[in-house]
């Protein structure tokens, strides 16, 4: 069975309903009234009817009477005519054969009209005879027929009245069942225009006003997964199901557009890192050719010093130079690209070296290497600097018992942990907030007595390297001393 499913259908139930009751009612109440005019009606009329038979009796009686003092043939005339009009009436009475009490008074009636026309013509034959004996008997009895005609005519009209008052009664009760019937039907009608006109409304309004809501929603950017749910196969479902595919579509066009504009920042953002790095190697390499004017001239120099040494028999002389050598030809290297931990600590070993000799009895270092942290690959040239901050603003001054220690291993995590301490004269919490802003901002360190812009260096070239901002800690060893604390995702050495 098809249900009612179009807006047009509903409105349309909606007005024709109410119309169908009313147009019922009013039917009714004139199928009602029809009918109880109609048979009042037809009693007036036949009422009118006798009326008009009673007095065409008078008619013929007056009219015989008249002609029986005057033998007038104009009352003669009358006679005749009369009594052929009450033939055909009383024809009519006697038409329909039923058995009711009116019926049988009709007949009665009809009779009595036939037998009061033949003594009415008796009567003129006795006049015509000149039999007076014989035509005053008829004329009494013409008179008591008519008489009797009257009587029985009454009565009927009488019986008739009866039943037009028995007819009233039960059309005023009519009349007043119709207006309580109208009344309630109208009742009806208007609590169910109500009734579906308020049902219909707030399944059109409602929907409309959720489409409404979702519609503020999507133009204020809130996209979400949920759906507007609307129950109904009208044009309003129609609609919330194309909006709903509208809005999944949007969504779907933002998504997309809200993924490449990451890949695009996430783009720039590499882009802006290798551009960070490629300036810090530049300075670096920048700061390294400041320092070496021409390398093989350098490296001539040294070897040249190193072969003197040797014939010399300077052992203490030669190992000084070569490692020299080999700390410079280290640090002659491409700086952006990354080393394996193992010669990054190599090249410390000849850095330290060197120190030694050059503050000799002043500090002693060790180094604890766990493996396989020696294949993990950093950045070149990044514990260095930190190791040479340390020497020269916490140890260089100290006449003896300077330690300094270094330290890596790989945790349970898979990330590489680099330990830096000194036992020197420490650095105040202010210069590592200096420190760790101007890594931040990319300013300038303001300049001190404390190290610094070395340790800024690093720790920027450590964040674009590994991509992670908590790369460095700096804090204050006890009971004296710095401590740095470097931590990379493990990246082997390939």
């Amino acid at each position: 069975m098809r249900l009612i499913r179009t807006i047009r259908e509903k409105l349309m139930i909606t007005a024709l309903v109410p119309v169908m009751l009313l147009a019922t009612t009013a039917f009714f109440t004139v199928f009602t009234i029809t009918s109880a005019v109609q048979g009042v009606q037809g009693l007036f009329i036949k009422n009118y009817y006798m009326q008009e038979l009673l007095t065409e009796v008078n008619y013929v009686k007056t009219s015989l009477s008249s002609y029986m003092a005057t033998k007038n043939s104009d009352d003669l005339r009358k006679v005749i005519h009369y009594s052929r009009s009450l033939s055909e009436r009383a024809a009519q009475l006697d038409k329909e054969v039923s058995t009711d009490q009116e019926s049988l008074l009709e007949r009665n009636i009809a009779s009595l009209i036939g037998e009061f026309i033949s003594a009415s013509n008796n009567a003129v034959q006795a006049k015509r005879g000149r039999n007076l004996s014989e035509y005053t008997q008829r004329i009494q009895r013409v008179e008591e027929l008519a008489d009797l005609i009257q009587e029985r005519s009454n009565l009927l009209i009488l019986d008739r009245m009866k039943i037009q008052l028995s007819a009233f009664s039960v059309f005023s009760k009519n009349v007043s069942l119709i207006r309580n019937l109208s009344l309630a039907m109208i009742f009806v009608a208007l609590l169910f225009s109500i009734t579906v006109i308020y049902y219909f409304t707030e399944k059109v309004s409602g929907p409309i006003i959720h489409l409404g809501t979702e519609a503020n929603r999507i133009a204020s950017g809130i996209f979400d997964q949920r759906e507007l749910l609307v129950e109904a196969d009208d044009e309003i479902g129609a609609a919330a199901r194309a909006f709903n595919l509208m809005k999944k579509s949007i969504q779907q066009s933002f998504d997309e557009i809200r993924k490449k504009a990451e890949i695009e920042r996430a783009l720039m953002e590499q882009q802006v890192k290798n551009l960070e790095m490629t300036s810090l190697l530049k300075n670096a390499e920048l700061s390294a050719l400041q320092a070496r004017i021409n390398p093989h001239f350098l490296f001539n120099t040294l070897n040249t010093g190193i072969q003197l040494a040797v014939v010399e028999d300077a052992d203490r002389t030669r190992r000084y130079l070569e490692q020299l050598t080999k700390l410079m030809r280290y640090s002659f290297r491409d700086l952006d690209v990354p080393v394996a931990l193992a010669e990054e600590m190599d090249s410390l070993r000849s850095y330290l070296y060197l120190m030694s000799i050059r503050f000799p009895d002043v500090f002693d270092f060790s180094m604890q290497i766990i493996s396989p942290a020696e294949q993990a690959i950093i950045p070149k040239m990044t514990i260095q600097p930190l190791v040479e901050n340390a020497i020269r603003h916490g140890l260089k001054d100290m006449t003896g018992g300077a330690s300094l220690t270094i330290q890596a291993y790989i945790d349970e995590t898979n990330r590489l942990w680099i330990h830096i301490e000194d036992n020197g004269c420490g650095i105040s919490q202010n210069r590592i907030a200096e420190i760790f802003y101007a890594a931040d901002s990319g300013t300038t360190l303001a300049q001190s007595g404390e190290g610094g812009m070395g340790m800024v260096n690093v720790i920027q070239r450590l964040r674009l390297f590994s991509g992670q901002r908590d790369v460095l800690r700096i804090e204050q060893a006890e009971p004296s001393g710095t401590r740095i604390i470097i931590s990379l995702p493990y990246k082997e050495n390939t």
